[in-house]
């Protein structure tokens, strides 16, 4: 289990990449769709939060309830936190760029 998580975050890493290379390639266009660059930012950002959980996450392995209880009740690192946020600004942006051309149609 723990090698799939590796995996998991490693992809992660390596498909937020891939979606800056992608958005890159998008605004130097002169044809871009602005939504599916918010789509795609929102996804990096999502992804970057993944990661980061799953980063800070490593030393939990085989704990208890009353440990995860306790782990519970403690407030979550800075790096948690803010990759947290942006991981909700990510979802936000993503269903921007799903509702807005919905109300345009």
């Amino acid at each position: 289990m723990r090698i799939f998580l590796i995996f998991v975050q490693y992809a992660c890493v390596a498909f937020a990449l891939f979606l800056c290379y992608q958005i890159g390639m998008a605004l130097s266009s002169p044809h871009y769709d602005l939504m599916e660059v918010v789509a795609d930012a929102g996804t990096i950002l999502i992804c970057i939060d993944l990661a980061a959980f799953l980063f800070s996450s490593k030393k939990q392995d085989g704990i208890s309830l009353e440990e995860y209880a306790r782990q519970l009740e403690q407030p979550p690192s800075k790096l948690v936190y803010v990759t947290r946020k942006l991981g909700h600004l990510g979802i936000m942006l993503i269903l921007v760029s799903w509702i807005v051309p919905l109300l345009h149609a």
